[in-house]
């Protein structure tokens, strides 16, 4: 292994996980950044297939032959908006130590020194992320992003595109904002909650799909 550089793993690559793969190709290619990207698990094709120039490992259930090379590190990358908890669940169910996880920050984002973040983050391009922001761990936050200070995000969570979350809002486990979605500052949002896109999230909910400017409740979830 190079040193300093990082071996990754991606799991999944389609949709929003084939986005993920070429972003971190093209931190690599035209901005110097320390990643090696190894190749993919998926289940829906076969052994060698390459997907946008990378290999296909395996299928999921391969996970842990991949395990037992130490220089290899792991990006959950197998996102549905519609099953976020699903998705996690899936994840737990592979048995990889958060320990064999990193984090991808793309270059052109801006991140505040005083951010922390557990493992197997991704934030992608054109993001900002301020100060004394508190994030978990599998998170994906998409491109142009707008996270305010002392925010914190919980687990399994996805940020689309455009989004914009004010200060001091609390995100817990396995909720979606959509596209160009805004959360006002000081909100809570429990667990499981979607939220459609270009909504306007002015009061605290949990476990419910929501939507509209301002959100309102559309159903319960399971």
């Amino acid at each position: 292994m190079k040193t300093g550089r990082i071996k990754i793993v991606f799991i999944g690559s389609a949709g929003t996980g084939l986005n993920i793969i070429e972003q971190v190709l093209d931190a690599r290619d035209n901005y110097g950044y320390p990643a090696d990207p190894e190749g993919i698990l998926i289940d829906s094709f076969k052994k060698g297939t390459l997907i946008s120039g990378l290999p296909v490992l395996g299928q999921l259930k391969d996970v842990s032959a991949l395990l037992n090379n130490r220089d290899l590190f792991f990006l959950f990358v197998l996102y549905k908006p519609e099953r976020l908890k699903e998705r996690y669940e899936l994840l737990q169910s592979l048995k990889i130590p958060l320990s064999r996880f990193t984090n991808f920050f793309h270059p052109k984002t801006y991140i505040s020194k005083s951010a922390l973040f557990g493992r197997g983050n991704v934030i992608m391009s054109n993001s900002t992320i301020q100060n004394n922001v508190r994030i978990g761990n599998y998170n994906i936050i998409n491109s142009n992003v707008t996270i305010e200070h002392e925010t914190e995000l919980g687990d399994g969570n996805f940020i689309a595109a455009g989004s914009v979350i004010g200060s001091k809002v609390k995100i817990k486990n396995h909720c979606f904002l959509g596209l160009n979605s805004s959360v006002r500052e000081n909100i809570i949002i429990g667990n499981n909650v979607f939220i459609g896109m270009q909504s306007a999230v002015i009061q605290n909910y949990d476990n419910q799909v929501i939507a509209g400017s301002p959100a309102k409740p559309v159903r319960m979830r399971n």
